[in-house]
């Protein structure tokens, strides 16, 4: 009795959602089979601040490699290859100055930050659902469906910026076209109506639930394997070099499977027009109009390079900031 008298105000604390610390792969059932730690407002809290956290750093550090991209992305006249990429980055620098290179990129922080704070909370929210409703541990396929289920929340409630930052990317004059960020969404709206700011969100939708399912479920798969294989206890025993590691060739896997409809997406958002008036018309015309290597994969080597250095340094924050936050936000 008395060993039952001491243990109810700890059982009564964990019930309430009051103790302090909570751990670092934050309400997933881990390998162990343990129980997902309750949704919480202090949960949500470090999930939202850690996914802001790696949204923001891994845009930064990727910005200058995704405007050439996205140039030569949108320009069916101009074949690419890394001695090409390499003279468009000297022409901005040339013209426009080296900030040139992260032009667009104010509103692409604006989209990434509440973009990976969506994704990363929802990631978690959709995991436990899925576990529950399932009755089983977290395994791939239920990592895969939450990460698809997440990449399509918040691409959804961010895309509008994502169409501006698409067109500012895309433009090479020295002076950028709107002197402001919302001053360019204006101006989309009045030459071509509200819908112009969604347009591309098909494909994107379609590229982007494989793509962010592949890179959750990878992810969390590599970092399981990682754990087994050195015979830790938990995420926080992996080093910075494996969650690196983890989350580029999370990327890798991610980035390639996808990327013909990444190239349909970024047409769509600069022109406001499918070349061949559905997805896959527009792959298909994509396709026979200017190849394979020049035309569906144009730039796949700057996103071979660029999408696992973001998801390496996007999952790889967000692990630490998750890590770091836990014991300190109560």
């Amino acid at each position: 009795m008395e060993g039952t008298a001491k243990m109810e105000p700890k059982l009564r604390r964990r019930e309430t959602g009051s103790t302090r610390t909570l751990p670092a792969n934050l309400g997933r059932r881990t390998s162990t089979g343990a129980e997902p730690v309750p949704v919480t407002a202090t949960r949500s809290t470090v999930l939202l601040i850690s996914g802001a956290a790696s949204g923001g750093t891994s845009k930064l550090v990727t910005a200058p490699i995704d405007r050439v991209k996205i140039i030569y992305q949108v320009d069916p006249n101009h074949s690419f290859s890394l001695r090409a990429g390499w003279r468009t980055v000297q022409h901005i620098v040339n013209t426009s100055g080296a900030m040139a290179l992260w032009r667009g990129n104010g509103a692409a922080m604006a989209r990434d930050v509440p973009y990976a704070a969506i994704v990363f909370t929802s990631f978690a929210l959709y995991e436990d659902a899925f576990t529950s409703l399932s009755g089983t541990q977290s395994g791939v396929l239920t990592r895969l469906a939450a990460g698809s289920a997440a990449g399509a929340t918040a691409t959804c409630l961010t895309y509008p910026l994502d169409v501006l930052r698409a067109r500012l990317a895309a433009e090479l004059v020295a002076k950028p076209r709107h002197a402001s960020y919302l001053q360019g969404v204006r101006a989309i709206i009045a030459t071509e109506g509200t819908s112009a700011l969604f347009c591309g969100l098909r494909p994107t939708l379609l590229g982007i639930v494989p793509y962010s399912g592949l890179s959750f479920a990878a992810f969390e798969t590599i970092k399981a394997y990682m754990r087994q294989r050195a015979r830790l206890q938990s995420d926080e025993e992996l080093s910075a070099l494996q969650r690196l590691s983890a989350g580029g060739s999370a990327g890798l896997m991610a980035q390639t499977a996808t990327y013909p409809l990444h190239v349909v997406r970024r047409r769509m958002q600069v022109t406001g027009l499918s070349t061949g008036g559905s997805i896959w018309g527009s792959l298909r015309t994509i396709y026979v109009t200017e190849g394979l290597v020049n035309g569906l994969f144009k730039g796949l080597t700057l996103a071979l390079f660029k999408g696992p250095l973001q998801s390496a340094v996007g999952f790889a924050v967000n692990d630490y900031v998750k890590k770091w936050l836990s014991p300190r936000i109560g």
